[in-house]
């Protein structure tokens, strides 16, 4: 049952994502004079149609998954995914309007600078309700970071630097820091030795300091896990390099004692590990309610010193809305950072990328976490807050389907003062589609690996 609701709530989150972006899309186009056709609710057959005193067909379709809105004269669908297809209105001949082809109301009978503005206002309404989402978040549940200072800890890095309490951070090596997601970005991905941070004192003074990266050699299981208020150790998620690259351990694994030691004892249990540098140990878990133990080797890391600096934290609503309108951006900075990682081959594909499973998989994971209800809504605020961004800047993409590309057509027609031939449109579109398709198989296969891994 818990595993139904939560893919059940990740559908449905997904689909107010969706909706929000082709609302946008169908209020703009009403209100600049656009005639539409039909507004669908989710995907497939028809459960319920309505015909609105406007003429627009308003249906909701049995698959609780995307909304879709069928503009007058457009040669296809403004539709979120590219798997949906052309809008799904009415088949039947004798309920679909009929337009006259000079008929103003008409997509491709508009100006070109409002269906620039109906075609934006999808992944703008995006941002929008992510904006919104994080202004709840931080207002409602404990406050925001700030890109300033609040505390310094005497003897490490920052400290020695420099670095003082209400120092406002400007930039990290050159990165913009206007949230704490930037400041987490430019501080976790740089390969720099030195960070170069730039900084305006409380007395309004700028200036730059360097904070020199330090590093502690450990050796670890090679896992990943959260810690439990009981003290169990479960496991989240094995490093490919655990076991000298033969893992032994796996998800969802329980690790009751290494060598004797009881993981109850967390100290001890640390110092253990640490004592056994590349050596054999023996390690006891419970596997599907069986107890087991299994030999394997500590993995050495090469883990970065924390460097003492921790941002300031408020709860006043003014800074929560500050930070809730420009977090949307940081996250858009982050996203093209990242996939600058992927191209470059610092971080791999299967590691960056989500699709449609992985999200409904994240929202049903938060749901049947066993947290307080708090805690539950704030992360599903925050997932909620990060999709509609992703969602956002994927349309904008200038890649067919995307609203992107619809843009960049009309901004390449808009300056030349000349239509692009409707061939070679729908040559560079069917290449774009076959190529989007492929990528969307790609990350399904990631999507699925992910999950068969983590069982």
């Amino acid at each position: 049952m818990g595993t139904f609701l939560g893919i059940l709530v990740g559908l449905l989150v997904l689909s107010v994502m969706m909706l929000v972006h082709e609302l946008g899309h169908f209020l703009a186009g009403k209100a600049l004079g656009f005639k539409i056709i039909s507004f669908n609710l989710f995907m497939g057959p028809v459960l319920w149609k309505k015909i609105g005193k406007d003429g627009v067909a308003y249906t909701i379709r049995l698959i609780p998954m995307g909304a879709s809105v069928e503009f007058a004269g457009e040669d296809s669908g403004i539709n979120e995914l590219p798997e949906q297809g052309a809008s799904e209105a009415p088949k039947e001949q004798d309920e679909r309007p009929i337009f006259a082809a000079d008929d103003p109301g008409l997509f491709f009978n508009r100006p070109k600078w409002a269906r620039a503005i109906v075609v934006a206002m999808g992944p703008l309404v995006n941002f929008v309700t992510a904006a919104l989402a994080f202004i709840i978040l931080f207002s409602a549940f404990g406050g925001t970071n700030l890109p300033k200072i609040g505390q310094v800890v005497e003897g490490t890095a920052g400290y020695e630097a420099g670095l003082r309490e209400g120092d406002r951070i400007l930039s990290i090596n050159g990165y913009g820091i206007s949230t704490a997601m930037d400041f987490n970005m430019a501080t976790a991905f740089d390969p720099q030795e030195v960070d170069d941070y730039r900084i305006r004192r409380p007395n309004g003074e700028e200036v730059n300091l360097l904070v020199k990266k330090e590093y502690e050699d450990r050796y670890r299981l090679g896992i990943s896990y959260t810690p439990r208020e009981d003290g169990r150790m479960i496991v989240g998620a094995v490093d490919p390099n655990s076991n000298g690259g033969n893992p032994v351990l796996k998800a969802e694994d329980e690790i009751l004692s290494i060598n004797g030691v009881s993981v109850q004892d967390p100290k001890a249990f640390t110092a253990n590990i640490d004592q056994k540098q590349a050596q054999s140990i023996e390690v006891e878990i419970l596997r599907d309610q069986e107890k087991m133990t299994v030999e394997m080797q500590t993995v050495f890391f090469r883990d970065s010193k924390d460097p003492g600096i921790y941002l300031a934290v408020s709860d006043k609503f003014g800074d929560c809305l500050q930070q809730g309108l420009v977090y949307p951006y940081s996250v858009v900075k982050s996203t093209i950072k990242g996939l600058g990682m992927m191209f470059s081959g610092d971080i791999k594909a299967k590691d960056g990328l989500t699709g449609p499973i992985g999200i409904v998989s994240m929202v049903g994971g938060v749901v049947n976490e066993e947290v307080d209800v708090a805690a539950k809504v704030s992360q599903l605020l925050m997932l909620f807050g990060l999709i509609s961004v992703a969602v956002g800047f994927t349309n904008l993409l200038p890649i067919p389907p995307f609203d992107g590309f619809h843009l960049l057509i009309l901004l390449i027609e808009g300056i030349s003062r000349k239509d692009i031939p409707e061939k070679v449109k729908d040559g560079f579109s069917t290449v774009g589609i076959i190529l989007l398709l492929l990528l969307v198989a790609y990350v399904f296969y990631i999507d699925i690996a992910r999950l068969i891994a983590a069982r």
